[in-house]
């Protein structure tokens, strides 16, 4: 799954613990969790937090990108 983050500006730790929480259930389905265009205070402020730590998947520069490195969905 890719979120893409386009429209993100800002994160506090509220929404922290959400993505947090997100990326623990897709990882309990069975589903990675991928970000793409996050853009650069937000970026920091998850570069300060162990969430990339725990993140199932990577973070693309863009939404081309991921599309183009992530293998098509098989269901």
């Amino acid at each position: 799954m890719v979120l893409i983050c386009s429209a993100i500006n800002l994160i506090d730790a509220s929404a922290l613990e959400s993505l947090d929480a997100i990326n623990v259930r897709l990882k309990d389905g069975g589903v990675t969790l991928h970000l793409a265009e996050v853009k650069g205070p937000v970026m920091d402020r998850l570069k300060r937090s162990d969430f990339l730590d725990a993140l199932t998947g990577r973070v693309f520069l863009n939404t081309y990108a991921a599309w183009t490195a992530l293998p098509p969905r098989r269901d």
